[in-house]
């Protein structure tokens, strides 16, 4: 049997404030659930929920050796929340899932070979459903395997009556099993099975329209298939927070489909999506929570701007009742500094004196005024050894760029040291071919501009000819010419 890694954890502890309740309880009356487990040989089982990819403790019952056999009953005053459930051995082997909705008050005969022949639910008709739905899947799962063998045989022989007629054969099995969920989904579309289910399925997609020039929407599908990703799922019902569907759909949606989008692409289909979980404020408060983190932790260019996006249409709302203040402060703050430094805003312009240090202008330089189409700010510390590192990097690839002739960027070096004497010294010792600027002298804090103060040194942004930022973080300096490379071809599309 395989081993299950269980959470043993209290389930309080790892599921955020608010997502312990659970809305849709049709059973007010508690819970009392009797496990007969023949040939058990457990002391204590335990009962765990589905919850983000992991399984986490939710209670526990100790043995009662009864006329047949050990008997295990879980009873309390209050319901559990509905979702996915699992009843699992002392030594953590899986035993059973079922689903927890509705009534609870309930039994179940099992043994503890996991078998699903040998579970049989008593007053639990949507269980009852689980398992006919698992033994239709095991029977149609052995009859594809068969023909799939006998296809792979004609196909071997070179016998294509039997390779289209085993082909036809898999067609229509996997027909069969279509119909019998789309029945269970019809007749029961409130159970949480049902629904889980009808997650499951495939959006339809249709053949891309064509325009009178005979030309086809090349991105209609992609487009069509983002739109309706989640026609099939009721994001309304915190259910299905409870279950392992959830939290691999948000992945593929949004961190494999839209992976690379533009940001603003990716902030349409977030509104898109958000409504339809305010009508239920635990799914709700599980979406901007995951976005949020997903976002702001997530090292794509441009996810930032999302980020931002989501923090003001949602967190400076107030439509996040269960954020702290502190918590809240944290994001605007956050927001505040990140939203005039995102890709595709205008910089802010920097005029700083050279090591001169005079009041002379004449000796104040722009970061506008650079001959380059290109710019890239650098911030550094004199005394900072990965400043010290990053800056060697670069001058290897600005010199082998000026050497071939195909330098497109200027560097305007800002020093962040309060110590220019220290700084003056690093200038002449290094002897770097760039513009070098910096003191205590501009005509705005710069650091405070440029965020600098809390994301620290070194610090890169990148802009165009129009002085836009087109790069707001640090990457492999001798990624530079190649990442050029690239906007010039999206621009000139």
């Amino acid at each position: 049997m395989k081993k299950l890694v269980l959470i043993l954890i209290i389930a309080c502890t790892l599921i955020p404030t608010g997502l312990q309740a659970q809305k849709k309880t049709t059973s007010t009356k508690g819970h009392n659930i009797v496990f007969n487990i023949e040939g058990a040989k457990d002391e204590k089982v335990f009962l765990a929920v589905y919850f983000r990819e992991k399984l986490i403790l939710k209670d526990s019952a100790n043995v009662t050796m009864t006329k047949n056999g050990p008997q295990y009953i879980f009873k309390g005053d209050e319901p559990y929340q509905g979702g996915l459930y699992k009843l699992v051995s002392q030594k953590h082997y899986p035993y059973l899932d079922f689903i927890m909705d509705g009534s609870q008050n309930f039994s179940v005969s099992c043994d503890t070979t996991g078998l699903v022949e040998k579970v049989v639910f008593t007053d639990s008709p949507q269980n009852d459903e689980v398992l006919a739905f698992q033994r239709k899947t095991v029977t149609a799962q052995k009859q594809m395997n068969e023909l799939h063998s006998a296809y792979d045989a004609a196909k071997k022989d070179n016998n294509q009556a039997d390779v289209d007629k085993y082909t036809e054969e898999i067609k229509n099995l996997n027909k069969e099993m279509k119909d019998y969920i789309w029945d269970l989904i019809n007749r029961h579309p409130d159970y949480l099975f049902s629904k889980m289910q009808r997650g499951y399925q495939e959006i339809d997609i249709p053949d891309a329209p064509v325009d009178a020039n005979g030309k086809i929407d090349s991105t209609f599908q992609f487009r069509y298939f983002l739109t309706h990703y989640w026609d099939n799922i009721d994001l309304g019902d915190s259910r299905l927070l409870f279950t392992p569907m959830l939290e691999p759909k948000l992945k593929e949606y949004f961190n494999k489909m839209m992976k690379y989008q533009e940001p603003d692409t990716i902030n349409h289909y977030i509104d898109l999506i958000l409504p339809k979980t305010e009508k239920d404020t635990l799914m709700y408060h599980f979406f901007v929570d995951w976005l949020t983190y997903n976002f702001e932790t997530s090292k794509i260019l441009g996810h930032d701007g999302v980020f931002v996006h989501i923090v003001n249409t949602n967190h400076l709302k107030g439509k996040c009742k269960w954020i702290d203040e502190d918590l809240l402060k944290k994001y605007e703050k956050r927001a505040k500094h990140l939203e005039p430094l995102l890709i595709g805003k205008q910089s802010v312009e920097l005029i700083i004196p050279d090591t001169s240090m005079t009041d002379d202008f004449s000796k104040w330089h722009s970061s506008y005024r650079m001959p380059k189409p290109y710019v890239i700010l650098w911030f550094y510390d004199p005394d900072c050894p990965t400043c010290k590192k990053e800056s060697k990097k670069l001058r290897a690839v600005y010199d082998s760029l000026e050497n071939l002739g195909k330098r497109n960027f200027d560097v305007y070096a800002i020093a962040n040291d309060a110590d220019t004497a220290r700084w003056k010294k690093y200038v002449k010792e290094n002897n770097y071919p760039w513009l070098n600027v910096g003191g205590n002298k501009a005509n705005v804090d710069y650091l405070e501009v440029y965020n600098i103060y809390e994301a620290g040194n070194p610090a890169m942004f990148i802009l165009n000819e129009k002085r836009e930022i087109i790069l707001n973080r640090r990457i492999e300096m001798n990624s530079i010419p190649e990442f050029l490379e690239q906007y010039e071809k999206r621009k000139n599309k």
